[in-house]
């Protein structure tokens, strides 16, 4: 391979040009999450167009690009299957999830204080224009793809006008991430009425082929009535996610007459019984987890060991960005902390960091109701990889790859990511990205939204 063979296909890649031709990754601790294909602690990844064509110890392909990937872990990208993305603004605006005055009926939110229900429902959502659910969404979307999440359910809870709903698409087909629009209502304040009836339009203008990089489908808070949710599901044959309270529908009713089909990607997954539970995993859907928001805001529970002790392995979750940094490296430590504790304490089963990192990748791809496209570096699958750079002091020696990865690694260990054979990261820089233009729509959003909201705090504050 020659130098200038690789700058002009990096050079293609940020231009958001097709994939030409071959891409050998060589000579990388190859980490397939595939028990049919192995790992390798030398190996060579085969790209051929979108596709994963070979994974092996040694592969001879003379006509690829090939990139040196010693003292890189290959492994397949996150996939989240939860991140409410048009919040991306106001990343980290709540460093406690502080509950300071009397509770309203939206979750039990108080009606003021730094609160994550009050200050995203009810302060910031109303006041949001389509252009700020664009700049904050295309902002967490690129926080995702530079650390790794190759795929990500935008959980869009905050589709107060198709303009809005436009809007966050738009910003989904920039990112570059494989992606799902998950829409939902809003949850207070005044809005359009538009959903779901705008659902098919959304379908219609967007979302038609067969083989797309994004997707559609619907999302609604677990308690709600879904009457008129339910006929738009059947009609356009479209996943589900929940948040929060799905152990108040009467989930064998919803299975028994064909409401429920197993393509139920449920977040949270807090507070079903023990028979809720076995219901859904007998009829296949999927559960996800947030080990950061769940210490949080329900002081640790996180319900993982449950699940799992039933048959389903949960995937993992960011949740919302207005109180953590997108980082599914974060989620996976806390999970395993939070499982060392509770075996600790309780002598309760704790998942082993191959199992944690299952929950990131092809469950989380499950999830995302593309567990046959992504998730593990399997011959067949699309081309979404990424390499995890082990040669900063911090992860060298590797010795141990799942350690290195789980315990060790970080966002800046990721040097490079591909999605759908493109690749979208190198050397550390996202591609085919004005970061400066998106950092100007994001600081004229941030700006407009405090100001809206008279928000009482500083747009840069040290309050605990």
């Amino acid at each position: 391979m020659t130098e200038h063979r690789l700058e002009a296909l990096l050079e293609r890649h940020a231009a958001r040009e097709a994939t030409a031709g071959r891409i050998l990754l060589r000579g990388g601790s190859v980490l397939s999450m595939d028990d049919r294909v192995g790992d390798f602690a030398v190996g060579d990844v085969l790209i051929d167009g979108d596709r994963i064509a070979e994974v092996g110890p040694s592969i001879s392909a003379p006509d690829a690009v090939v990139v040196d990937a010693r003292d890189h872990v290959v492994m397949p990208g996150f996939c989240d299957p939860h991140i409410h993305c048009w919040e991306g603004a106001l990343g980290r605006i709540i460093p406690e999830n502080v509950a300071q005055s009397t509770e309203d009926a939206i979750g039990g939110a108080p009606v003021s204080g730094r609160s994550y229900m009050y200050a995203a429902h009810r302060a910031f959502a109303p006041a949001c224009r389509p252009e700020d659910i664009y700049a904050g969404t295309l902002n967490t979307l690129l926080a995702a793809l530079n650390g790794g999440i190759t795929t990500v359910v935008d959980n869009m809870h905050n589709a107060r006008s198709p303009e809005h709903s436009d809007a966050a698409v738009e910003a989904l087909f920039a990112s570059g991430v494989r992606g799902v629009h998950a829409v939902g209502r809003p949850r207070a304040g005044r809005w359009a009425g538009s959903f779901p009836a705008d659902v098919r339009r959304l379908r219609d203008q967007y979302f038609r082929g067969d083989d797309d990089l994004c997707s559609l489908r619907l999302y609604a808070p677990g308690f709600d009535d879904l009457t008129d949710l339910l006929p738009v599901r059947r009609d356009l044959d479209l996943w589900f996610s929940f948040d929060s309270g799905i152990e108040k529908q009467d989930l064998a009713r919803l299975y028994a007459d064909g409401s429920f089909d197993g393509r139920e990607a449920i977040n949270h997954a807090n507070f079903l019984s023990p028979e809720q539970r076995r219901i859904v995993i007998d009829n296949g859907a999927q559960v996800n987890v947030c080990p950061r928001i769940e210490t949080q805001f329900r002081y640790g529970r996180v319900p993982y060991t449950e699940w799992v002790e039933q048959g389903l392995r949960p995937g993992l979750s960011n949740d919302n960005p207005m109180t953590y940094a997108i980082d599914m490296f974060a989620e996976m430590r806390a999970l395993h902390l939070v499982q060392r504790i509770d075996h600790h304490r309780s002598g309760s089963t704790s998942a082993t960091l191959r199992e944690i990192l299952r929950s990131a990748t092809r469950h989380g791809a499950d999830n995302c109701g593309v567990g046959d496209v992504t998730g593990s570096l399997t011959p067949g699958k699309k081309a979404d990889v990424i390499l995890v750079d082990t040669s900063a002091p911090h992860l060298f020696p590797r010795n141990n790859v799942l350690a290195s990865v789980v315990q060790g690694a970080g966002v800046e260990s990721v040097t490079a990511v591909l999605v759908n054979g493109r690749f979208a990261k190198w050397d550390g820089r996202l591609l085919g990205v004005d970061l400066d233009q998106v950092r100007r729509r994001v600081r004229e959003s941030h700006d407009h939204l405090l100001s809206e909201v008279d928000w009482p705090h500083a747009a840069v504050d040290f309050d605990d």
